[in-house]
């Protein structure tokens, strides 16, 4: 082989190598281009969930007030249709993941109750809910309000 055929062929590997690296180096690229896009499509879907949880537990909570007048309401008129009405109202925010946070005769938790008064009673558990707690899908969106029983040491 003549010494120019052969620093031709130096200089071809030479360039073939610095092309290998550029593709290297582009395929790399492409991999960490694609990885960001995907952690961003997976952030902005996270942000949209959590709005539309934010806004739904919003909506909750005012419809919570109403369903709390409504069985105001009923405890002093016992009309089977308003009855009917509070069922399907309850049965309706069910569907939407609402929970009624069961406060009676229970012992007391402070991450699911806000104790309003204590009373002669069993020590350390509800004797009565004055106002009734909800969680969201297992959050809890509005604390039971409720009576807890203190044993008289005296």
């Amino acid at each position: 082989m003549t010494k120019t055929k052969k620093d031709n062929t130096i200089q071809n590997v030479k360039n073939l190598n610095k092309l290998q690296n550029e593709i290297d180096s582009l395929n790399d690229s492409l991999a960490r281009s694609l990885a960001d896009y995907s952690n961003l499509e997976k952030r902005i879907e996270s942000q949209r969930e959590l709005y539309v949880t934010l806004a739904t537990t919003s909506i909750i909570t005012k419809m919570i007030e109403v369903l709390d007048d409504f069985y105001l309401v009923y405890q002093h008129l016992s009309d089977p249709g308003l009855k009917i009405a509070i069922d399907k109202f309850t049965s309706v925010l069910r569907s939407e993941g609402l929970e009624e946070i069961e406060a009676k005769d229970k012992e007391f938790d402070p991450a699911t109750m806000d104790c309003q008064e204590i009373t002669c009673g069993k020590d350390n558990y509800v004797i009565s809910v004055k106002k009734t707690g909800y969680k969201l899908n297992g959050h809890v969106i509005r604390p039971s309000q409720v009576v807890v029983g203190k044993s008289d040491q005296n």
